[in-house]
């Protein structure tokens, strides 16, 4: 009988349109708050759909329109008037939609215990994810993003490949698009500018241990990618070396030896430096010390340095750290030189040199970058908009040339103080018992 009678009210309000306006105010008022409650504004409606409502209400659509709204109680109990008696709203409202009623809240905690079921079960099907699948539970900040993605339809098969991957990390180094074509069968399958690519990395980040958000910046990436034998650039990401020599083992490398005795530069790629496991200068040791190695980002500024002094030991970065300038100075750091570093005295030259200096620690001198220094270097180039890169460096070590420079208001730069470099290097045997 019920039965029948949900089908007889469903006739009649879907029958006329102003019903589902209505209807549409009173799903999302249950959604809000849990329960019918409060007025649905009838301010947008029709001439028509309110004479509707107002037929079924038993009133004259002029006063329901200078009411303005309608309270979901006054319809629930006018709903009990009629032969539709015995029908509640939210039975009305569950049929008329052909779903369940749910509110936000409730939705909410319904999706949050399907999304730790669906993780238990990724647990149980991938364990070798598991350190993963653990720091997920964490909820941090970085997480956010992947626990939304969790009942998606297509979030299982992107689980499988990542399993897929991991398992398939080689033992030696692959190039980056060639380990995706192996694992995906598509080389791009894992480019890190897409989800599936980002889902990659903080997995990787996680397994390394990693705490917080990944990396972002390309560098960090590559370096990220390279502790798993994953090289994304080994032709393009160089660095320039002059006076080196690298060794594999104990194997001198020929081509470094003939470049250093010939006094030639090299730009070395990735795909030569990961051939070394050693590199040194090539000066002899003085004094129980390993030789200095001097560190500049200026391709100009390096050149002349060698004009002048063509035996230093020079590595040049070509501005921003990349991968091959980080892993040729690791190397050098590694086998106990101290590694001198001039850079511009502008805010991104200030940061590489904090960067520089966190990273090398002891092993790492700034070379010519005092405030002294950066007044000698004539700045002339006003720094604009620029200036507030300077307030991340303020408390950095290099915190007083921030400060000159922000009062400044100018850039100088390396060109400025080549000749100070230079008389350095001609008497860098003083800079050798550091």
């Amino acid at each position: 009988m019920m039965s029948t009678k949900l089908d007889e009210a469903l006739l009649y309000f879907k029958r006329r349109k102003g019903f589902e306006v209505l209807f549409l105010l009173f799903r999302k008022k249950y959604e809000s708050l849990g329960r019918f409650g409060g007025s649905a504004e009838l301010s947008s409606f029709t001439d028509g759909e309110i004479e509707e409502i107002a037929v079924f209400m038993g009133e004259s659509p002029h006063h329901l329109m200078r009411k303005g709204k309608l309270l979901l109680s006054s319809f629930e109990h006018r709903l009990q008037q009629t032969r539709y008696a015995g029908i509640t709203l939210y039975e009305l409202l569950e049929a008329y939609w052909g779903k369940p009623l749910r509110s936000k809240k409730a939705l909410k905690l319904e999706q949050e215990a399907a999304r730790v079921e669906r993780l238990e079960t990724y647990k149980m099907l991938h364990p070798d994810l598991l350190p993963w699948f653990t720091y997920l539970e964490s909820r941090t900040s970085d997480t956010h993003w992947i626990w939304r993605l969790l009942l998606e339809p297509d979030f299982a098969d992107e689980m499988s490949m990542m399993a897929l991957a991991f398992a398939g990390l080689p033992a030696r180094m692959e190039r980056y698009p060639l380990f995706s074509q192996r694992i995906t069968g598509n080389p791009h399958a894992l480019d890190l500018s897409e989800p599936r690519g980002k889902l990659w990395i903080h997995l990787l980040h996680v397994m390394a241990d990693g705490q917080g958000p990944p990396p972002s910046k390309a560098e960090a990436l590559n370096e990220l990618l390279l502790k798993y034998n994953l090289l994304r650039d080994d032709i393009q990401n160089f660095v320039s070396q002059a006076n080196l020599l690298a060794y594999d083992d104990e194997c001198e490398h020929p081509v470094w030896r003939a470049a250093a005795d010939e006094q030639c530069v090299m730009n070395m790629p990735m795909r030569e430096l990961i051939k070394v496991n050693r590199v040194t200068a090539a000066a002899a040791a003085g004094a129980g010390h390993a030789p200095s190695v001097y560190v500049v980002e200026n391709s100009g500024v390096f050149s002349a340095l060698l004009d002048a002094v063509p035996d230093a030991s020079l590595v040049c970065t070509h501005g921003q750290f990349k991968l091959a300038g980080l892993y040729l100075l690791d190397l050098l750091a590694k086998a106990g030189h101290t590694l001198f570093y001039s850079g511009d005295f502008d805010p991104e030259g200030l940061a590489m040199a904090v960067r520089f200096k966190e990273r090398y620690g002891e092993q790492a001198q700034l070379w010519r970058m005092s405030i002294d220094d950066f007044h000698a270097s004539s700045p002339v180039v006003e720094l604009g908009d620029r200036e507030s890169k300077l307030h991340s460096l303020l408390d950095s070590e290099l915190g007083k040339v921030a400060q000159a420079v922000k009062e400044t208001g100018r850039a100088g730069y390396q060109e400025g103080i080549v000749t100070l470099l230079i008389e350095d290097l001609r008497n860098r045997r003083m800079f050798n018992n550091v």
